[in-house]
């Protein structure tokens, strides 16, 4: 973990004997590392530490089908647009949002078979599946 990345660090405590240890705080964490703790980097570093901007979901609007692939409509907190986000994706990130949103409004997704060109294609279902 600590050899990919880079962090700023700010010296807390300065020893008052030699023998003693640093102690240094990482920005972005609350513990505290003793020097043998973290790695030295001499010289620019490779690899630099991107802040990541989080996106926190407000609401799931509805499921869709969007290129044969199960997806929903997400509204994000602070945001009024709307954006279409991969069902997948979103049970990685929240799925109990996701499984409470499909078991609240029984939303299925199945795979539906056309009699005459034998495609294949995505459904969804708001309670029972009908043969067709």
């Amino acid at each position: 973990m600590w050899s990919n990345e880079v962090y700023e660090i700010e010296r807390v405590y300065k020893p008052k004997k030699s023998y003693s240890a640093y102690e240094y705080k990482l920005n972005e964490f609350k513990d505290r590392f003793k020097e043998e703790e973290l790695l030295k980097i001499v010289g620019n570093p490779q690899n630099t530490l991107l802040k990541v901007e989080k996106f926190v979901i407000s609401k799931l609007i509805k499921p869709v089908i969007k290129d044969n692939k199960e997806h929903y409509q997400v509204q994000w907190k602070g945001y009024r647009e709307t954006t279409s986000e991969p069902r997948d994706i979103l049970l990685e990130g929240v799925p109990k949002m996701v499984n409470q949103y499909e078991k609240k409004n029984k939303i299925t997704f199945y795979d539906s078979k056309n009699k005459r060109t034998k495609k294949i294609t995505k459904k969804i279902s708001y309670g029972k599946i009908e043969d067709e």
